[in-house]
């Protein structure tokens, strides 16, 4: 009888343990998510193959593990089929339905480039995405771009060939 008690009695200790702990962390991922914010600053093609996409950190978070971000477009190709494509990431320079990271930047029109911490999406700094498509973007079309960060804040953006 003892002994069930005992046992019992643990397991209601380490299973408010093990819940305290979780909370912790849904508190900690929240607030990350709370300070984060990613903004779109538009998306060009000149060629249809090649995508550029200007963002802004407007949040208060340093973003990086660009591997585990998604980036997926929405479009018509030139023989207008509609396509959804989520692009895998490289470090290098992007193949078919690859994006990278171009750039980091203090200001991305005129290419200013950072300073702190060179890498990493920093508040207030600007980044350039460069993904290529195939088969090419379309036109007239209005197309859709959607990027998430690795703790799930999403920022879209419409462009047109």
């Amino acid at each position: 009888m003892l002994f069930a008690g005992l046992t019992i009695a643990h397991s209601n200790l380490w299973s408010t343990d093990t819940i305290a702990v979780a909370w912790k962390q849904m508190e900690s991922v929240t607030g990350e998510i709370a300070r984060t914010n990613i903004t779109s600053l538009g998306a060009e093609t000149a060629d249809g193959v090649t995508v550029d996409w200007a963002l802004a950190n407007a949040g208060e978070t340093k973003l990086r593990d660009f591997d585990h971000w998604d980036v997926i477009l929405q479009y018509y190709d030139e023989s207008q089929n509609y396509s959804i494509k989520r692009l895998s990431y490289t470090s290098g320079t992007p193949a078919d339905n690859e994006w990278t990271v171009e750039g980091i930047y203090l200001d991305v029109a005129s290419e200013t480039p950072e300073v702190f911490e060179p890498g990493i999406f920093n508040p207030d700094e600007e980044m350039k995405i460069r993904m290529v498509v195939n088969p090419a973007v379309g036109t007239p079309n209005a197309n859709l771009l959607t990027a998430a960060t690795a703790n799930g804040v999403h920022v879209s953006a419409i462009f047109k060939r």
